[in-house]
């Protein structure tokens, strides 16, 4: 039997903690013991971000803790082997065997359904609370006529932005809502002392970016496929960067992988198996390592050509 429980926290330590006390909380209610740590598998799937300015931006870490409690079957004891007696020699007349009998194949058992993970409750005073304090902060950009809605989906409180000015608060590239949200969850997550996920939306921009990213995964993953090179996409979040991943996991022979650190981590996009190299026959011109185009091949030799050809020498002397 196998549990997992995601934490979050400031940093590594504080995420793995809180998973651990979440592990620790699932195994008291099905009536089992405290884990024990050596057993413990840590997984980190995030790192921390440091805010802009101290301000906007960055996010918790996440770590995944897994512990599996292996359930030993109780053996059959053996019965005691007779001690040999001695062997009587006498003549006997042999016996049919009787025929063997197949025994009836066994049913298979279905497999039991995994425990679904209850969602968490969120009341309605922090729904309000939470959306008068982004409605604080947006009033700080003069937005005019911002109004916010917030729901409760599947333990998930989403507030959603309407107003005329989208641009303002979404900023370049979904940053400055990224910031909103980050800000919104810090503060949920004082009032229920405990992390509690928070999206916020304006105009369907999520799902507009979500639209676009897999559309670029694609677009990338086949160019990718056709040239066998490279592709680096932008810097993106761990939600936009998990969307790529998915996306191209639809896609033959293409793979991606996470490079850099912080903010500056990105999405690369590679041949499985290495990169190839387009050969010079045919299609396009070729390059070298450096990009210049590759030199030209050397007309052929005619046949009647002679290396060495005879070397006359003037008779006169340089006289006229």
């Amino acid at each position: 039997m196998k549990y997992e429980y995601i934490g979050h926290g400031k940093t590594r330590e504080d995420a793995a903690a809180d998973a651990v006390r979440g592990l620790t909380a699932a195994l008291a209610k099905d009536g089992l013991g405290k884990p024990v740590s050596a057993d413990i598998h840590e997984e980190v799937i995030a790192l921390p971000k440091k805010k802009i300015l101290g301000l906007f931006g960055g996010s918790d870490a996440e770590v995944k803790v897994t512990y599996e409690i292996i359930v030993k079957k109780d053996r059959k004891p053996q019965p005691k082997k007779a001690k040999p007696q001695p062997k009587k020699e006498y003549k006997a007349e042999k016996a049919e065997r009787p025929a063997v009998q197949e025994r009836p194949a066994k049913a298979e058992r279905p497999a039991k359904p995994e425990a679904e993970s209850e969602p968490i409750e969120v009341s309605a005073e922090t729904v309000s609370k939470a959306g008068d304090y982004l409605k604080t902060i947006i009033d700080g950009f003069k937005v005019a006529d911002a109004k916010i809605t917030g729901e409760v989906k599947d333990g998930v409180l989403e507030l959603t932005v309407d107003c005329d000015d989208y641009g303002i608060i979404i900023g370049r590239r979904g940053e400055t809502l990224d910031s909103l949200q980050y800000l919104t969850s810090l503060y949920v997550k004082k009032l229920c002392g405990r992390y509690i996920r928070v999206v916020i939306n304006v105009g369907d921009y999520r799902e507009k970016r979500v639209e676009t990213l897999k559309h670029l995964a694609r677009k990338e993953a086949d160019y990718v496929a056709r040239s066998g090179r490279r592709y680096t996409f932008e810097p993106m979040n761990p939600y936009e960067r998990r969307i790529i991943h998915t996306t191209v996991q639809e896609v033959e022979g293409v793979e991606s992988i996470s490079v850099g650190y912080g903010q500056d981590r990105k999405v690369m996009l590679q041949p499985e198996g290495g990169v190839r190299f387009r050969s010079d026959r045919g299609g396009r011109r070729s390059y070298s390592d450096n990009g210049r185009p590759a030199a030209k091949k050397a007309a052929p030799l005619p046949k009647d050509f002679t290396k060495f050809g005879k070397i006359e020498v003037n008779s006169n002397n340089g006289e006229e």
